[in-house]
């Protein structure tokens, strides 16, 4: 029997298209014994996320039935988002069927099909040659070669681009420009690709030596799975990578802010460290401009942040009891002593005399003593400050904060303390009842 995985997802509107509504039902064959696993990829901001896999039975037999988020295109195959060797694409706008042999460098339509995804087809036998030997690594192929099919193709684009008539104006439109985006791509992907000759600057052809990196620099790369890879191809073909160009130059050659900050995390998400992700975010996150991006930056933020002694700390920001944030760029110029603790726990409230105690005895001095909230309650949480009247600055972070996940938080209360420039002295300190903590706080207000 054929194993099949439902999703269901929750339809939202993109860019360019209408909400998809009716489930798509997507029924092949893969090569038996080749191919282990089928994943199914969403386009997610030029990058592909995947939704949901299956694994064929041993007659080589896969399904899928699922419900488009959005009308455009999709990803299947046996590859993997980052390599994209042996996925392909596809289009749904929900309601259609799309029947096919998979192999792992290759796929076949085959039954009924929607209009769409014939038009894909066509186009990709059609571009086939350019696409394995711009995507492939090595081969015997150098530009000797591919230079002259380049010329020679290209000039069919127009009269291919013509050839979508399915009756779905979306379609038609999206298809003109992924014949251009794809040649594009292919072709500029294959001078990343290592061969056993290069080009000389003389030696590049008409259509390099004319080519309008801008053209292809819009948001449609969004809408494209490979729209980030070709990103980065864009910004070389703009600059001389032998001058060793900064990040400033680099950016200033993408139009869009939404594409600039796609190119930023595609840096951020290749730094080693937490100072070098806060030297890029902090001039930067400026183009983070989209939800996703946004997330992005922050998920890179909370994989770096270490718990050596001088690192930078992780920038937190949490409501007081008005509402108003206090972050840790506020409290610049004092040690800062972090208490994660929850009204519910009890070695936190037998801390809480010490830490009054503290509060008093550095009262005046260059310390910040800041509480931060674990508690899922937050109307208890205030209620309780309130109550007690508690010292220091109290924040409310909740459950699964940041804060928590940056420094694996496992148990409470901790604290964590913070030199005067926002630099980590401990990310388990002493707790105040034990006199190290004072010794600590001494020692270090007075650097």
């Amino acid at each position: 029997m054929i194993r099949k995985t439902l999703l269901f997802v929750t339809a939202l509107v993109t860019a360019f298209v209408t909400v998809a509504q009716q489930p798509s039902n997507i029924t092949g064959t893969a090569a038996p014994g080749k191919i282990k696993r089928i994943g199914l990829f969403k386009v997610l901001n030029g990058r592909l996320k995947e939704i949901a896999t299956t694994v064929p039975d041993a007659q080589g037999r896969f399904g899928f039935r699922f419900t488009p988020e959005y009308e455009g295109l999709y990803s299947l195959g046996s590859g993997n988002p980052q390599s994209q060797q042996g996925l392909f694409r596809f289009y749904f706008k929900g309601n259609e069927e799309l029947n096919l042999k998979l192999d792992q460098g290759a796929y076949e339509l085959t039954g009924k099909n929607s209009p769409e995804n014939q038009a894909l087809y066509n186009w990709d036998q059609q571009a086939k040659p350019f696409h394995d030997k711009g995507l492939t690594p090595g081969g015997m192929s150098t530009y000797v070669d591919f230079f002259p099919e380049v010329e020679e193709f290209k000039g069919k684009l127009d009269g291919i681009k013509k050839t979508a008539k399915t009756g779905n104006k979306n379609f038609d439109k999206l298809f003109a420009e992924i014949v251009d985006f794809d040649f594009a791509y292919y072709a500029t992907s294959y001078l990343q690709m290592p061969r056993t000759a290069h080009p000389s600057k003389e030696e590049m052809s008409d259509y390099y030596t004319t080519f309008n990196a801008d053209k292809y620099l819009t948001p449609t790369l969004l809408n494209l799975p490979y729209g980030d890879r070709f990103l980065t191809n864009l910004v070389y073909r703009k600059v001389d990578l032998a001058s060793k160009p900064g990040m400033d130059k680099l950016i200033s050659t993408i139009g869009p802010d939404v594409l600039k900050g796609q190119y930023i995390l595609q840096r951020l998400e290749s730094v080693r460290s937490y100072s070098d992700f806060q030297e890029i975010n902090n001039t930067y996150s400026k183009y983070f401009t989209l939800p996703e991006q946004i997330e992005r930056a922050k998920a890179v933020e909370l994989k770096l942040v270490e718990t050596k002694i001088g690192v930078p700390a992780f920038q937190f920001s949490y409501p007081d009891l008005s509402g108003k944030k206090t972050s840790l760029a506020d409290l610049k110029g004092k040690v800062v002593l972090v208490d994660m603790w929850a009204t519910w726990c009890g070695p936190c409230r037998a801390e809480e005399p010490h830490w009054e105690k503290l509060n008093e005895e550095f009262k005046g001095k260059p310390i910040a003593f800041v509480g931060v909230s674990v508690d899922q309650d937050k109307p208890k949480w205030e209620t309780y400050v309130k109550e007690k009247n508690m010292k220091g600055i109290q924040l409310h972070a909740g459950p699964g904060n940041e804060l928590t996940n940056a420094y694996k938080v496992n148990g409470i209360p901790r604290y964590i303390l913070i030199d005067k420039a926002g630099n980590l002295i401990s990310a388990d300190s002493p707790r105040p009842s034990d006199p190290k903590l004072k010794t600590l706080l001494e020692e270090w207000i007075k650097k």
